[in-house]
This record gives structure tokens, sequence and C-alpha cells, in this order.
């Protein structure tokens, strides 16, 4: 079996992509080579990939971009970061694609719908266009909320979550977002009372700002750690499709450790 055909399951019925702006490519390598075994992670970093060599694996399905953000002017360190990965990689004949658009959104297995599921909240059905997923309940205080969104990040390197706003106010609904996706906007249009985003999908000049000079509370997690859960979902989706393949989660190395004052 080619790389290229897991791909095309992947993509199959994904009518959410647009495919002609979409980042899910071949970021290295050859995907119409042979398949060994199916390495599956949120970035392939470099301890990523050293597992990937250890396993005899040739074909790594990264959700972010292991290169780093592109620039037309990168800097020295991205630069001979990049050559470093794209060195391990040739030298194993391992390819890469990136499979982020499909998905951010696929149901069931996808990241949006398996971080709502490990979250001990009643999540309405999601739009399948959607990246957000919306909870409704009698009302609690914030700091109850976060604290079951903080349990559902600990088996994936997060142990808490941070509050900007009121911990005490009492709130009767909250919005989730996918990762760098998040955009609370749309998640206040659909009426809910608290919004949760990842550190690198809010930004404090604009969304931190409103979200304090309108009261509303803001949950703030990882990026990796709400979005992990979803990728590990990958390993049986693929495994229902490719039952004679061996998938394998690769360990990226994020550990996110919380010291506190006071």
């Amino acid at each position: 079996m080619k790389a290229q055909e897991v791909i095309d399951t992947l993509n199959k019925n994904a009518t959410w992509v647009n495919y002609n702006q979409t980042r899910d490519i071949v970021l290295f390598g050859d995907p119409t080579q042979e398949l060994t075994k199916i390495g599956i992670c949120w970035v392939a970093t470099i301890e990523a990939i050293q597992s990937a060599i250890d396993q005899g694996i040739n074909f790594i399905i990264s959700h972010e971009n292991c290169f780093y953000e592109e620039s037309t002017s990168p800097k020295k360190a991205i630069l001979e970061a990049r050559k470093i990965k794209q060195q391990l990689l040739a030298n194993h004949h391992i390819c890469v694609v990136r499979c982020h658009d499909v998905w951010d959104r696929i149901p069931i297995y996808g990241v949006a719908d398996t971080w709502s599921q490990l979250i001990d909240l009643p999540f309405e059905p999601r739009d399948i266009n959607s990246y957000n997923s919306i909870a409704r309940f009698e009302p609690m205080k914030v700091s109850e909320v976060a604290l079951k969104i903080a349990a559902s990040l600990i088996a994936a390197g997060e142990d808490s979550v941070t509050i900007l706003g009121n911990p005490d106010k009492l709130v009767d609904s909250v919005a989730i977002g996918t990762g760098a996706a998040t955009d609370i906007f749309s998640m206040l249009q659909q009426g809910v009372a608290c919004v949760t985003a990842s550190d690198d999908g809010m930004n404090n000049w604009i969304a931190g700002q409103y979200c304090v000079d309108f009261d509303i509370p803001l949950i703030i997690v990882h990026h990796a750690s709400c979005e992990i859960p979803g990728i590990r979902s990958m390993l049986p989706y693929l495994k229902t499709k490719f039952p004679e393949i061996e998938c394998i989660y690769l360990s990226e190395g994020y550990r996110f450790t919380t010291i506190s004052a006071a």
C-alpha cells in the first residue's frame, strides 16, 4: 500500500474543506512510496521523528506544520532547525503529510468532537461546518467549569487552565473552539456566557480585551493539550480503514508544568 492511498481515504467526503486553500499537503518526501508503518502525531517534533525512525515508520501524519511558520524573511535558527528535521527524514526515506483541515472537524473522531466528549458537560451536537462546540447547563461558577475542562486535559500533558475574568461568576453555558482556529466572536454569536480558547488561538489585544471590557469569562488552555486527544483518535479510525497496516502514536514531547507563586 502507498501513502497516497491513506491520504486519499482521509480526504474522502471531507465536504467542509476547501481544497484550493487547504493546509493539508505533503510536507516532505514521496507519498507514492510503499508503506511500512504509519506514525501519527500532533506535530512531527524531532522527538517524534526519532521515534518513527526507531520503530521503522516511513510515513508520518502530522496535524500541525512540522517546519515552523513559513516567512519571506525566515530567521537563521528556524532555517537551521528545518534543515535538521529534513535531513533526518531524508536519511530514512520518511514521507510527512499534514492532516489538519480534515481532522479538525471530521465527525466523532476529530479534534473538535473528541475534546468535547472528554469534558464532563452536556455538549450539543456540533455543526459539521463549525469549529465550535456548545454546552448549556444549570448555572455554576466559572471555576467549576474550568475544573471540568482542566480534568479533560490531564492525559494530554496539561493539569491546569487559566481564567481571565471573575472565577466566581455564575454561567449557564460555555463554548470551546478548536485550537488556533478558535474565534471567540463566533462563539458569542451563539449566545454563550463563557468562552474557551487556546493560548495561540486568542490574543490579548483583541479577544482578551473584549472579554475584560464586557465581563465575559475566558478560559485559556494550551493548543497542544486540547488537540492531542483528537489526534490520538486517528489511530482507531485508521485501524477500521486499514486493519493490515500498523499505526503508532508518536510522542511529541509536549509536557506542561504549572508553577504557582501562591
